[in-house]
């Protein structure tokens, strides 16, 4: 019998890779201005 391994969390999701993860950390600043120099059209994951 198989186990389910991965159970969605939207609200963990945000926390770790959403965007204002992304801004409290100068990295993560880093990681998002990437993005836009490259013309991504989604700068983070969207949750909702």
């Amino acid at each position: 019998m198989s186990v389910t391994t991965f159970r969605k969390s939207n609200k963990k999701r945000q926390r770790k890779h959403g965007f204002r993860a992304r801004m409290a950390t100068r990295e993560g600043r880093k990681i998002v201005n990437r993005r836009r120099q490259k013309g991504r059209k989604q700068l983070v994951v969207n949750g909702y």
